[in-house]
């Protein structure tokens, strides 16, 4: 299960950094990615809170990718923490192309291209990501990664709730939101 929160960040973001970095985190990479969400033609997907994702990632001149499926958020869950299934699977990065063609050829619909900036922290447990994503901002995600860091976590969201708003909403949909709003003008 995928456990995080994520903060709209209201600070110069390398403030936030040398906070993050008086809360334990350690600074490991500075990533670009590339995100491909999937859905069908119908958007069953996206209208059941789910998704389908292929990330590139390049983190100090180091390519990934991965196959992500995200389940629909579960319910109750306060404080802005998203709870949610999350299957993932690596892929050679030189197989990107043929697993986007993989699944077009199986009537997935390749809707959406996002693209982020993201400075990864870690500390025991806990993956924390600033996140410059335009033309939205910047953001703040807390990632649970061992369940032993819950209590931690629990703090980490009570402390930086009180600095920023948290945001319930996936970057997809922020993004979406975005566009239908620029159409609207």
């Amino acid at each position: 299960m995928e456990r995080e929160v994520k903060f709209k960040v209201t600070m110069d973001p390398l403030f936030l950094e040398e906070e993050l970095s008086r809360d334990g985190f350690a600074r490991i990479a500075t990533c670009l990615e590339e995100d491909l969400y999937f859905d069908t033609a119908g958007r069953l997907l996206s209208s059941s809170d789910q998704a389908l994702r292929l990330r590139r990632r390049e983190c100090n001149g180091v390519v990934s990718v991965r196959l992500t499926y995200k389940g629909p958020r579960l319910k109750g869950v306060g404080g802005g923490v998203k709870i949610r299934e999350e299957v993932e699977l690596e892929v050679k990065p030189e197989e990107h192309s043929q697993a986007v063609s993989l699944l077009r050829s199986l009537g997935f619909n390749d809707e959406w291209r996002l693209f982020k900036k993201r400075v990864l922290m870690v500390k025991k447990g806990l993956e924390a990501s600033i996140d410059y994503f335009e033309p939205l901002g910047v953001f703040l995600e807390i990632e649970v990664k061992d369940e032993d860091a819950m209590m931690e976590f629990e703090r980490l969201v009570e402390k930086y709730s009180k600095t920023f708003p948290v945001i319930g909403e996936t970057y997809l949909e922020m993004y979406v939101k975005h566009l239908e709003s620029k159409e609207r003008v």
